[in-house]
């Protein structure tokens, strides 16, 4: 079962010359040195600093990068030198754990470069987003687990708690994709199995006394993705559920096959650490090959940010004014950056997990397509965001910066998974 010893090889050699020739070296000559935390606020093409403001959204993500790296690095699998890694990762933490936080247990949703909170709009507020909260959750959980620094676990495990408490009142902020009256993103839950997971890969490590309660939460959490946000029978997500009223309204029909290709690893992950594997592989089979032939574009290639469930445009009735909707119809054809890396992953992940020859095929077919179209020779990294036929373009995708994270983790987890025996 799986892939063959000669396929993990070759995956690993490309992802692994990628993250370390082009990826690592374009973050590393962007870190902060001074203050922690890494500059992201780049033009579409990395050549230009727009500004030294740090979004801790991606700082908390960065961490977990460099964090991660460190671990690649100690055991074998990644070249180069892990104490300098770590060193600057703790700088980053300590940054946030110094900075990013409010009275209220959240986190500022922007700092300047040398901590102090600032509002991304006038009068909004500083913690205007849940999602930034969960990224430097992974974050410090993930540097605890590499460093073994307890205290890092304990801060981010208090600030899951609070977001957890946040999400059950239904009073949370979710910039820069805030959700009308009436709609439950798909992408809420998500982020919460994904930051779940997390912290109980470190508690099953250190049999922390929050083992049971995130097991439990964990589990919750993956059957809840399964009832709630998926077709019993087709397996279709339900990009948002909605009262009736909204049920014909683009917000409530478009889907996303980069996101959900994204929790279907996240899915996979949670199963195995719970010893559920063989409860969900399936399914999670089915929705990998389900999304990536929804929203594989057969003319150009490479993946659609937005689609219907038949892979068609998005369409639907349209609530007037909201920014998710204007966004989903003005930029439902681009190539997004992320979108294929995380792709490669899952296809490699059901590839390994799977007889079936499909999902290598699949995954070669994106490879190509991103080799082809997003690597930046000149500058370093990925190009964000490309036209429909793979030309870049100079847009946001969602915070005005160039983010480390999902490239970087994403080859990160190919390096892994084909480095291991099989």
């Amino acid at each position: 079962m799986g892939l063959t010893a000669q396929q993990k090889a070759q995956c690993r050699a490309l992802w692994q010359q990628e993250l370390e020739q082009n990826i690592l070296p374009f973050w590393l000559r962007a870190v902060d040195t001074e203050s922690g935390g890494v500059f992201t606020c780049f033009s579409n093409d990395g050549g230009t600093l727009l500004s030294e403001n740090k979004f801790t959204w991606s700082q908390g993500r960065f961490l977990w990068n460099e964090s991660r790296q460190a671990a690649l690095i100690r055991s074998g699998l990644c070249q180069g030198d892990a104490a300098p890694l770590l060193a600057h990762a703790k700088q980053t933490a300590d940054f946030l754990l110094d900075h990013a936080f409010l009275d209220n247990g959240h986190c500022a949703f922007l700092l300047d470069r040398h901590g102090n909170k600032l509002e991304m709009k006038p009068g909004e507020g500083y913690d205007t987003s849940f999602y930034a909260d969960c990224f430097v959750v992974i974050g410090l959980c993930e540097y605890a687990f590499v460093s073994g620094e307890s205290g890092y676990f304990e801060h981010a495990l208090a600030l899951y708690d609070n977001v957890s408490q946040r999400l059950a009142s239904g009073r949370v902020r979710s910039e820069p994709y805030p959700a009308p009256p009436g709609f439950e993103p798909y992408a809420y839950e998500m982020i919460m199995l994904g930051t779940v997971t997390e912290l109980l890969r470190y508690a099953l490590r250190y049999q922390h006394p929050a083992l049971s309660r995130l097991t439990t939460r964990t589990r919750q959490s993956l059957r809840r993705i399964f009832a709630e946000f998926h077709d019993p029978e087709t397996l279709i997500p339900l990009e948002m559920k909605v009262v009736p009223e909204h049920r014909y309204t683009l917000l409530a029909r478009h889907k996303t096959p980069g996101h959900t290709l994204e929790n279907m690893w996240f899915c996979f992950h949670a199963a195995q650490l719970l010893g559920e594997t063989e409860t969900y592989l399936p399914a999670i089979a089915k929705i990998t090959s389900l999304m990536w032939h929804m929203g594989w574009d057969d003319q150009y290639g490479g993946l659609f940010r937005y689609t219907l469930a038949d892979g068609s445009p998005p369409a639907g009735r349209l609530l007037g004014g909201d920014p998710y909707e204007t966004l989903i119809a003005n930029t439902w054809s681009s190539k997004i950056w992320w979108v294929h890396s995380e792709a490669l992953y899952t296809l490699l992940l059901m590839a390994e997990q799977n007889n079936d020859p499909q999902f290598f095929s699949l995954y070669q077919r994106t490879a190509d397509y991103v080799l082809s179209t997003f690597p930046n020779r000149e500058q370093g990294e990925w190009t964000q965001i490309c036209d429909r036929e793979g030309a870049p373009l100079n847009k946001v995708v969602a915070l005005p910066v160039k983010d480390p994270f999902h490239i970087m983790r994403n080859l990160q987890l190919i390096v892994s998974l084909c480095g291991q025996p099989s």
